[in-house]
C-alpha cells in the first residue's frame, strides 16, 4: 500500500514525565521516541512522513533536524490551533498527495509488523483501521473488540465496558482520504472516528502481540524504559518468528468442573493471574487455545461466550495480567443435543487436537510453533502439541498417572517452567 505516515506530536503533554519538552523527544534505549517512530515508518516501506507539531513546536522542529531519516522524506508542519486528532490529520493531508495514511500518536512506542498491518488494511476494503492489543490500563483506553460475527465494537474511554474483552486501541491507525471525508465531524480518532467507522462496517481491527506501549505518563515511560533494559522489548518486538505459550482454558485457567456456560460462574484458578503477570513482563506472548463445543450444543450463545471471555480478562486484569489473543473452536461433530446449532455440528480443522487454531496463531502473530510450549490438561492438548511439534506441559492433580510429558500439579507451576525455558 502506498501511504504517507503522520505523527501527531502536537499535544501539550500535561500527563507526561516532563511537560516542558515534547513527548516525542523522550528517550528510550538512547533514542528519541520520534526516532523509534521514524524507524517503524521506514520498516513499513513508507517513503514519506509528516510530523504535526503544535505545543513546543520549535523543540519538535529542532529534534527533527537530528533524526536519521534515511529513506523517509520528512516534513514538519505546525498546526496553528489544536482542534483534535482528526483535524490534525486533515491538516497534514494538505501537504501530501497520498490517499492513505499511517497515523501514529506521538506518545506511542511501537515495534510491530507495520507493513503487514497496511497490507491487511488494504485487503479489508475498509477506510479506517486500528491496531489493537490488551491494555494494561483498560480504564482509560478506547476499547475495540472484533466480534465473532466480523463486526467491531468500539467504546470510548470512560464508557462502561462490562462484558467486553480487554482489547484496546494502541494509538496506531490507518485512514484513507475517504475516511476523513466521511467522518470529518469526529474530533478524536480513537474515541469518535473509530466508532463512526464501526457503525458503518468500515473499520478493520488488527490485533498485535508485538510491542505497543503508551508512554504518555511518567509510570508508563518508566515501564517502557524498564522493558527495553530487561530484554522484554526485544522479545516482544522480534522481527523473526517468536516463541509463545499456547494455553488451554477449561481445567487450566479455570476449573473444569462444573463446566462454565455463564459469565457469572467463571472463576480463574488461584495463582494463574500472578503467573501470567510474570510472563507478560518477560515479553513472551500467551495465547488461549480452547475448544468450546457448548456453543454448538446450544448450551451457550456466542454472545455469552464473549462475556465469559470478558470475565477472564477482567479477573486477569486485576493482577495487571492479560492474554495476547484468544482462539476458540465453537464446533462439535456429534448431533443429538437439544437446542444444538446445526451449522456448527461439523468435523472441523480447528477443534483440538486438530491444528487450525495453532496455525492461525502462527500466521496472525508470527509465532514459531515448534519452539513454543502447549500447556493443557487433556489428550486433546497433548495431541495438538504433538501435531505442531511443540513441547507439551501436562497439568494434572495426579502426575503419577501422567504420560511421558512433564507434569505439574498446578497451572502456575507449569507456567513458571515454561517461562524458565523460553527466557533461558
Amino acid at each position: 500500500m502506498s501511504a504517507c505516515a503522520i505523527v501527531l506530536a502536537g499535544g501539550k503533554g500535561t500527563r507526561s514525565a516532563d511537560p516542558t519538552v515534547p513527548k516525542v523527544s523522550q528517550e528510550i534505549g538512547g533514542k528519541s521516541l520520534l526516532q523509534w517512530q521514524i524507524d517503524l515508518i521506514r520498516e513499513a516501506g513508507i517513503p514519506e512522513a509528516i510530523v504535526v507539531a503544535g505545543h513546543l513546536s520549535e523543540a519538535v522542529f529542532a529534534l527533527c533536524e537530528l533524526l536519521d531519516t534515511t529513506g523517509v522524506k520528512l516534513q514538519v508542519v505546525s498546526e496553528p490551533h489544536p482542534q483534535g486528532t482528526v483535524k490534525a490529520v486533515e491538516f497534514a493531508a494538505e501537504f501530501t498527495s497520498s490517499t492513505n495514511f499511517l497515523v501514529l500518536s506521538g506518545d506511542v512506542l511501537a515495534k510491530f509488523p507495520s507493513k503487514e498491518f497496511l497490507q491487511q488494511f488494504e485487503a479489508s476494503g475498509a477506510n479506517a483501521a486500528v491496531v489493537i492489543h490488551p491494555s494494561t490500563h483498560p480504564q482509560d483506553s478506547d476499547k475495540v473488540f472484533p466480534r465473532h460475527d466480523t463486526t467491531v465494537q468500539v467504546l470510548a474511554k470512560g464508557q462502561s465496558s462490562e462484558g467486553i474483552p480487554n482489547l484496546a486501541s494502541a494509538g496506531v491507525f490507518a485512514l484513507t482520504r475517504e475516511a476523513l471525508a466521511n467522518y470529518g465531524t469526529a474530533k478524536d480518532i480513537g474515541s469518535d472516528l473509530l466508532f463512526l467507522a464501526a457503525e458503518n462496517h468500515d473499520l478493520f481491527a488488527f490485533n498485535s502481540s508485538h510491542y505497543l506501549k503508551d508512554t504518555g505518563t511518567p509510570d508508563r515511560l518508566a515501564s517502557a524504559q524498564k522493558d527495553y533494559e530487561s530484554g522484554t522489548f526485544a522479545r516482544r518486538s522480534a522481527p523473526v518468528l517468536r516463541h509463545a505459550i499456547l494455553l488451554d482454558r477449561d481445567g487450566v485457567i479455570n476449573a473444569v468442573n462444573p463446566e462454565v456456560y455463564r459469565s457469572s460462574d467463571y472463576q480463574v484458578l488461584p495463582g494463574v493471574a500472578a503467573a501470567l503477570t510474570r510472563i507478560n513482563q518477560s515479553g513472551i506472548p500467551v495465547f488461549v487455545v480452547t475448544n468450546q463445543p457448548g456453543i454448538a450444543k446450544g448450551y451457550m450463545s456466542f454472545h455469552e461466550h464473549e462475556r465469559i471471555r470478558a470475565s477472564l480478562d477482567q479477573q486477569l486484569g486485576s493482577c495487571s495480567a492479560f492474554v495476547d489473543d484468544y482462539y476458540f473452536c465453537p464446533h462439535h461433530p456429534e448431533g443429538g443435543h437439544e437446542g444444538e446449532v446445526l451449522r456448527l455440528k461439523t468435523n472441523c480443522s480447528c477443534r483440538k487436537p486438530n491444528t487450525g487454531m495453532a496455525i492461525s496463531i502462527a500466521n496472525d502473530h508470527g509465532v514459531d510453533l515448534r519452539g513454543s510450549i502447549v500447556i493443557g490438561d487433556t489428550w486433546r492438548d497433548e495431541g495438538l502439541a504433538t501435531r505442531i511439534g511443540s513441547e507439551f506441559l501436562h497439568v494434572s492433580a495426579n502426575c503419577q498417572l501422567s504420560s511421558q510429558h512433564k507434569c505439574f500439579p498446578s497451572t502456575p507451576a507449569a507456567l513458571a517452567n515454561a517461562l524458565d525455558q523460553l527466557t533461558c
